[in-house]
């Protein structure tokens, strides 16, 4: 078989979203795989379609392959790769869900290791008590020793901030979109998603960049958060929410779901207590909980070392500090002009000053002051 033409016939195949799902793979078996798909005779694919309950759905072979050559010119300027469910790189946990996609786009790095893998999902409109909640959590997991994968959405609120504290402690963050990799929604993440590449993340999709972006895409995408995981944690949600579909999505693949509970007359947890008092997500209090339902095995205890900070405050940062507060917004090549830093110090020191919280990076890779 032609590599090319298998790679062709992958990405032709989500153009229709619907048959790029694993509850069709025996229409393919049919065929002898996704590129037999499009070299079988037009009378027996329609014969296939009938018999697969597909009969609302019109065979356009030739016109996908058509769009998926445009849809290749665009992985290749957007650096997007393709993997399909066969593939050993592909997400071990979701390749056992009966709905998964066939095939899957994606940029940075997506290994076929057996790591530690947790969603963690919440509002978008997350409190500061939340996003704190999910903060501690990770910094216990990582002071025990655990490197798991932490995997959300990029979307506002809880998702944002799972992610964001994953490139603070150096944890591996795969981020599952609702569009094609092309674009980074909202687009005030696109740092972020590039912070998460940098750090040996990954961004995840099933969609094609030709595709159109809907509501429901947002919905769709939460299954593969949750047949990615072992566990989805519900750090904040209300009762209505795309976390509590990504919950029950868990719970119809068996994976563990968790809870943070909140205040009765707290309407951004309603949420998670519904699912804890309706026995579908375990409590959570602290980090303990997580490893009980989970089941992880302890990480033996290592002799203490003196740790070396890589980020340990310096004379330099408050020279930024103080050339942002007197000039304003400056790009980074300002910066070392006024500053004298070298450029790849002074890239180093902004990064930490940005995971901190005192300096915000703008369109234009300018920087200022929070």
């Amino acid at each position: 078989m032609n590599n090319n033409n298998s790679i062709l016939t992958r990405v032709a195949i989500t153009i229709t979203p619907r048959l790029n799902n694993a509850l069709y793979s025996p229409l393919f078996q049919q065929c002898g795989g996704i590129t037999g798909f499009f070299q079988e005779s037009d009378a027996n694919i329609k014969l296939l379609f009938k018999e697969n309950n597909l009969t609302n759905i019109q065979p356009e072979r030739s016109l996908w392959l058509q769009q998926a050559e445009e849809e290749l010119k665009n992985m290749e300027k957007h650096h997007i790769q393709i993997c399909g469910i066969e593939d050993p790189n592909y997400p071990h946990l979701l390749k056992h869900c009966a709905d998964a996609p066939l095939v899957l786009f994606y940029k940075g790095t997506l290994k076929a290791d057996e790591s530690k893998n947790i969603a963690i999902v919440g509002t978008r409109k997350a409190t500061e008590l939340g996003k704190t909640r999910v903060g501690n959590i990770l910094q216990q997991l990582a002071d025990m020793g655990y490197r798991p994968n932490i995997i959300s959405g990029l979307a506002y609120g809880i998702d944002i901030a799972a992610h964001s504290t994953c490139l603070r402690l150096g944890l591996r963050a795969q981020a599952v979109v609702g569009h094609g990799l092309h674009m980074v929604y909202p687009a005030s993440h696109k740092n972020i998603a590039e912070k998460i590449l940098a750090q040996g993340g990954t961004l995840l999709s099933e969609f094609p960049t030709c595709a159109p972006i809907h509501p429901t895409n947002f919905l769709q995408r939460n299954r593969i958060v949750a047949g990615m995981s072992e566990a989805v944690l519900v750090a904040e949600s209300p009762v209505k929410g795309g976390a509590m579909s990504t919950a029950r999505q868990a719970l119809s693949y068996s994976r563990n779901v968790l809870a943070i509970p909140g205040r009765p007359e707290d309407s951004n947890y309603t949420g998670c207590n519904m699912l804890i008092k309706q026995n579908i997500a375990a409590l959570v209090e602290n980090v303990s909980d997580i490893l009980e339902a989970v089941n992880w095995e302890p990480i033996p205890t290592r002799p203490h070392q003196t740790s070396i900070d890589f980020f340990s405050a310096s004379n330099d940062e408050d020279l930024i500090k103080q050339t942002l507060t007197n000039a304003g917004e400056q790009n980074i090549d300002q910066l070392h002009q006024l500053t004298r830093i070298p450029v790849h110090d002074l890239s180093v020191l902004l990064l930490k000053l940005e995971l901190e919280g005192i300096v915000t990076q703008l369109p234009g890779k300018c920087y200022s002051l929070i």
